[in-house]
């Protein structure tokens, strides 16, 4: 009767009042935490995730216990602007570098070889300019694929990073023999995209429906808990 015609209200008495609105407010604060709850397990379900900090953002704001207006009772569930990249990860689009005119994308080497887990701290976007390989180089070495092999050598004896072909690389293995140099790299970092397209994973609003539809039943559940 209430949902129908909330103005019906005004009918009750007081003490069912009372009792109406802590369940309502019971109500939606339950629906919200499940809303959480929900989000978070799709989340995972779904996304790969590194560690806590995404599912950490997703957050409710319970109604406090008071005597209101029926009507202006809610309670809220998001995501904050924390991990505001999972917009685009829920309806898909652009994204684009914050700053300069590629995005710094990290290979799985940046990541100890496994795509699930976290960027290395020593690769870490702050850090890669202290990882580079920097010269002075002598004068003598005046061809660039001169330079670019004293670079890699320096690279990999102290394990730090060069540039080739516009990308970040380790090296892996040096070799200098009769006169002939080689080495192999291994790539950390690449800056050839200008953007890339996030395909969308709808997941934010399937994971509140249930709870949502599930209305009637929490409000039966918490009333009952209330006139035990």
């Amino acid at each position: 009767m209430l949902i129908r015609d909330p103005e019906s209200f005004k009918v009750l008495t007081t003490d069912i009042k009372k009792t109406i609105i802590k369940v309502a407010i019971n109500t939606v604060n339950t629906q919200a935490a499940l809303a959480r709850k929900n989000t978070i397990n799709t989340m995972k379900d779904k996304f790969t995730l590194r560690n806590n900090f995404t599912t950490k953002q997703v957050q409710f704001d319970k109604m406090p216990q008071g005597l209101y207006s029926l009507n202006v009772i809610q309670s809220t569930v998001g995501i904050n602007q924390k991990a505001a990249y999972m917009e685009r990860q829920d309806k898909g689009g652009i994204h684009k570098p914050a700053q300069g005119s590629t995005l710094a994308i990290p290979t799985n080497i940046a990541r100890s070889g496994n795509r699930a887990k976290s960027v290395a701290r020593k690769y870490r976007i702050n850090n890669l300019r202290a990882q580079k390989v920097k010269g002075p180089f002598k004068k003598n070495l005046i061809s660039k694929k001169a330079r670019q092999v004293a670079r890699a050598y320096v690279a990999f004896k102290t394990g730090k990073l060069i540039s080739f072909g516009n990308n970040l690389h380790i090296v892996t293995r040096f070799s200098a023999a009769n006169g002939n140099i080689s080495f192999k790299l291994k790539q950390v970092y690449g800056f050839s995209k200008s953007q890339t397209r996030t395909p969308p994973t709808p997941f934010f609003q399937k994971s509140c429906e249930k709870p949502a539809a599930d209305g009637q039943r929490i409000f039966n559940s918490q009333m009952d808990k209330l006139q035990r």
